[in-house]
């Protein structure tokens, strides 16, 4: 049995992501501004910690599942060829894994370097 977002799944995934991405970013932007200097080891400083490096993860996690609903609904709305539509989310969804396994491996890396 596999797990598909349709109809009002997607659309309260797509919701429930996109608030904790504006909060984060919201967050985020609140600590940027309030620091004087932002420098390479404040950076590493402030994803090091470990909420802000769990907070990143989470958003990370959200974004990819906000990109992929978004993108899967509006690749099976337009394109009508299956075997286009097939091949692009195929494409989309390695690209989307691959990423989110890049970025969560360098978050990782980054709670370890203080």
């Amino acid at each position: 049995m596999t797990y598909q977002a349709k109809g009002l799944q997607a659309w309260f995934l797509q919701r429930v992501s996109a608030v904790f991405m504006a909060c984060y970013i919201i967050f985020f932007i609140w600590l940027f501004l309030s620091t004087d200097q932002v420098t390479y080891p404040i950076w590493l400083n402030w994803f090091s910690q470990p909420l802000m490096n769990i907070a990143t993860g989470l958003f990370l996690i959200q974004l990819v599942i906000h990109a992929w609903i978004g993108m899967r609904d509006v690749i099976l709305d337009y394109i009508p060829n299956d075997a286009l539509r097939l091949f692009t989310l195929t494409c989309i969804g390695f690209f989307l894994i691959a990423s989110s396994l890049e970025m969560l491996r360098i978050l990782f890396s980054l709670s370890f370097n203080v």
